[in-house]
């Protein structure tokens, strides 16, 4: 738990995290079509995980994990856009 979260509350990260969703997809909606199916298929499966994380009432264990796969599936979905044709056809 970092010293914003500590200091902000839980809603800060959670706020953080959507504004992080939306950037990506603004971003993967930009790109061509091959890719973009494959980012917003990813976005969506996220955008999920981010619902119930903004919804229901969770315990302390499970928002730090569903708020570290949303961390973890962001920049998944970053480097995706980040990398050259020939090195996501492998």
């Amino acid at each position: 738990m970092g010293i914003r979260t500590l200091l902000f509350g839980w809603g800060w990260k959670v706020r953080h995290l959507r504004k992080r969703w939306d950037r990506e997809r603004e971003k993967a909606l930009k790109k061509e079509n091959p890719l973009r199916s494959r980012l917003l298929e990813k976005l969506d499966k996220t955008e999920e995980k981010l619902k119930i994380l903004e919804e229901r009432r969770l315990s302390r264990w499970d928002r730090a994990r569903f708020s570290k796969e949303i961390e973890i599936d962001l920049e998944e979905i970053k480097a995706m856009m980040d990398a050259k044709p020939e090195e996501l056809e492998q």
